[in-house]
């Protein structure tokens, strides 16, 4: 990118590293996208090797028992060099005993006068307390620290493989006429079982968002742009605008309720829906899968990493899958308009005709939408004009419930109107001359 002039009273030096938005820093994952750039720093000089630095240089802080310690043991220390001298003195004028047996006597009694339980004592104490703790569900590692656990006031802890797993997966699926559960434990392996046609699941709003509009449900989910408390959030397909209706009630209902297409509330969709419907979510990714759809090996956003990972806990082969269906050009995600698009060329596909797959903020899709794909099932007889006041209710239902949410897309285009290779501009989605084009 273009030099970036530091704001007016700052120095390059004093830009925050959050700002330097032209720069790259070593030791971090690029999530989305490709690019070239200029290596500045190297070792010690990156950022990171600043951190490195400045953590080898930091001094371990004795606890307040320690300090204590420490004094006790220095007035011993004068304590029991007076108490030798005055030994020896009072052996050798007072006692007249010989010079050596004087020095002898004197080390005897200092020795004997070091308190050597002293250590032992303390590490018993420190070692009850851990007991104690240990009672209550609460590992202690360091014994010292058990010392000032009860002056905390404050906990800050790495949520991040602590309280959590460190796993974003896929819960919830929604089409047009019913709602899917997904079994992220997936007990029986890699089988369409794991995905459960469940119409009760999730399909109201959380208690506390009930009487809340779009707007207050958004400004408190996980779907903010601006992110909780101004953190920046690393879900890249934010919500901007949520607009619902009066009576969310209503607008949650599908538009055909009570129907079994394609499966009966319970059952659980064949390979071929499944591969149907998250093959958008899997095609439309620069994403890697782990080995095994575990995390070793993995690249990329986690939140499309989910639709990974559940396509492939539900049998999708996903390398076979993007090895069928080539790339023939793409739309770059950006976080200017919040979505990715990619152009396949799928021999399935009707003749003449490129698959178009869209990914991005469901806000935005929703607004680019023509047609619905009628439970879920692609393919022009299944198609039906788009119920935007449905889709904008699921998404503050599901946002209220803390989850983040994506809009699948796709469309058929014309072969003669792309070329393999191409870059495709925003405009690829959202300039076309007949306006709405997708089906959701």
């Amino acid at each position: 990118t273009d030099a970036i002039a530091p704001p007016d009273g700052l120095e390059a030096e004093q830009v925050p590293l959050g700002d330097r938005k032209n720069m790259a820093y070593s030791a971090t994952l690029v999530s989305v996208g490709s690019g070239m750039g200029i290596a500045v720093c190297t070792g010690d000089f990156t950022q990171i090797g600043t951190i490195n630095r400045l953590v080898n240089q930091t001094e371990a802080a004795k606890t307040d028992v320690l300090r204590q310690i420490d004094t006790v043991s220095k007035v011993l220390f004068v304590a029991i060099v007076m108490m030798c001298i005055a030994t020896f003195l009072t052996a050798f004028f007072y006692s007249e005993m010989e010079p050596m047996t004087s020095v002898i006597t004197a080390l005897t009694c200092a020795v004997a006068m070091v308190p050597e339980g002293l250590e032992a004592i303390v590490t018993l104490t420190y070692s009850y307390a851990v007991k104690v703790m240990a009672s209550q569900n609460a590992i202690v590692r360091a014994l010292p620290a058990v010392e000032t656990l009860g002056s905390v006031t404050v906990i800050c802890s790495d949520k991040t493989g602590t309280l959590t797993q460190n796993i974003m997966s896929l819960t919830a699926f929604v089409t047009s006429n019913a709602r899917y559960k997904n079994d992220v434990d997936a007990p029986n392996g890699r089988v369409p079982g794991n995905l459960v046609r469940d119409d009760t699941y999730l399909c109201e709003r959380a208690v506390n968002d009930l009487k809340k509009s779009g707007e207050d449900i958004l400004a408190d989910g996980p779907n903010n742009p601006a992110g909780r408390r101004g953190h920046n959030p690393s879900n890249h397909f934010t919500v901007d605008s949520l607009h619902t209706t009066e009576n969310p009630g209503d607008a949650a209902k599908p538009t055909h309720p009570d129907d079994n297409f394609p499966v009966a509330n319970g059952a659980s969709p064949t390979k071929e829906w499944i591969l149907s419907a998250l093959s958008c979510g899997v095609l439309c990714s620069k994403c890697v899968l782990g080995e095994g759809g575990g995390r070793e090996g993995e690249i990329g956003n986690p939140t499309e990493l989910s639709i990974l990972r559940a396509a492939y806990f539900t049998g999708i082969d996903i390398k076979e899958l993007k090895d069928d269906c080539p790339i023939v050009a793409e739309v770059p995600f950006s976080s200017d308009y919040k979505f990715m698009a990619t152009v396949h060329d799928i021999k399935d596909a009707p003749e003449g005709k490129y698959i178009a797959y869209v990914k991005g903020a469901p806000d935005r899709m929703v607004k680019q939408c023509k047609y619905q794909a009628k439970g879920g099932v692609a393919g022009e007889e299944n198609h039906e004009p788009i119920d935007e006041a449905y889709w904008q209710e699921q998404i503050a239902i599901l946002s209220s419930h803390g989850l983040r949410v994506l809009g699948l897309c796709r469309a058929e285009i014309d072969k003669s109107s792309i070329a393999l290779g191409d870059q495709l501009g925003p405009e690829f989605v959202n300039g076309r001359e007949e306006g709405k084009w997708l089906t959701m």
